[in-house]
């Protein structure tokens, strides 16, 4: 992988950490009072769904903070089921990527190691 791409891939991250901060934090609300058992329920569905987006985002910022923090240890890149190189056009298109894209298939398809 070439400096221009290493550089490249990296603005990716950075940029996809600094949208995630934008984000509104505030996505778990209180279940108020609710005139029926309908309104309950409907709000109990709205906060489940918003504390797995939550959930969701936090992995999503510790996978991108996890990738910056391998580029700066030089072992960025490399797969890390097989130890071969993760092919560049997969970094660019999943910077977090940890996996080349036969053990991520191998994963995938619930095999232990890839060919």
């Amino acid at each position: 992988m070439t400096e221009h791409q290493l550089k490249e891939i990296k603005t990716h991250l950075v940029q996809g950490l600094g949208s995630m901060a934008g984000q509104d934090a505030s996505c778990i609300m209180a279940v108020e009072g609710c005139p029926d058992e309908t309104d309950f329920a409907a709000q109990l569905v709205q906060q489940g769904i918003n504390i797995a987006m939550h959930r969701r985002k936090m992995a999503r910022i510790r996978e991108l903070e996890s990738a910056l923090k391998r580029m700066s240890e030089t072992d960025y890149g490399t797969c890390e089921e097989c130890g071969e190189e993760i092919g560049v056009a997969r970094l660019k298109a999943n910077p977090s990527a940890r996996l080349c894209v036969g053990c991520q298939s191998a994963l995938e398809d619930g095999l232990t190691r890839c060919a």
